[in-house]
C-alpha cells in the first residue's frame, strides 16, 4: 500500500492527530514515517513611512538561533506519538519561508507516496489572505494527500 509517509508537523493538536492517523497507516502498511517541521525565518515588524506595520524578510542566517532538531518540541511530540504506535520515525527540520514548498520538495526528494497533514496549523493572519499551507500542498502535490481534521 504505502512505503513512505510524510507528516508535516508544527506541534499543534491538529498535527498530533495527523501523526496518529499516519502512525496507524504505517502500522497497517509497514511504511516508513518521516516527520517534517518547517521552521519559518523570523520576520521583523517595521513601519514604512507611517503607513502601518509590514513584515520584511530576514536573512536565513538569522534562523541559526532556532531550536536544534533533536530538541524541537514539534518533532519530540511526533516521536512520542509514533513511538506509542510502535512505528519508527525519521524526524526532519528545515528552515524555509514557504512551508508548502518545503513539504512538497521533501516528499519528492524522499519518494513519499503519501502526505498526511492537519487541516489547520502553520497558520497566522496571512493564511487568511494568502491561503493555507494545507491547501497549497493539496493543490501542488503529485501524490495523495490525506487531510486530517
Amino acid at each position: 500500500m504505502f512505503r513512505r509517509i510524510l507528516v508535516p508537523t508544527d506541534g499543534s493538536d491538529g498535527a498530533r492527530n495527523a501523526m496518529q492517523a499516519a502512525s496507524r497507516l504505517a502500522t497497517l502498511s509497514g511504511a516508513d514515517l518521516i516527520a517534517l517541521h518547517v521552521v519559518t525565518p523570523p520576520v521583523p515588524v517595521v513601519s514604512y513611512m507611517g503607513l502601518g506595520v509590514i513584515g520584511a524578510p530576514v536573512p536565513l542566517d538569522a534562523a541559526e538561533d532556532r531550536i536544534p532538531p533533536e530538541r524541537d518540541p514539534a518533532l519530540a511530540d511526533a516521536r512520542r506519538v509514533a513511538g506509542a504506535a510502535g512505528v519508527a520515525l525519521d524526524p526532519r527540520q528545515v528552515v524555509a519561508a514557504q512551508p508548502a514548498a518545503a513539504i512538497l520538495e521533501l516528499a519528492e526528494a524522499e519518494g513519499c507516496d503519501l502526505i498526511v497533514m492537519a487541516s489547520n496549523g502553520y497558520g497566522d493572519l496571512m493564511s487568511l489572505i494568502t491561503g493555507s499551507t494545507t491547501a497549497r500542498v493539496v493543490s501542488g502535490a503529485g501524490r495523495p494527500v490525506l487531510v486530517v481534521h
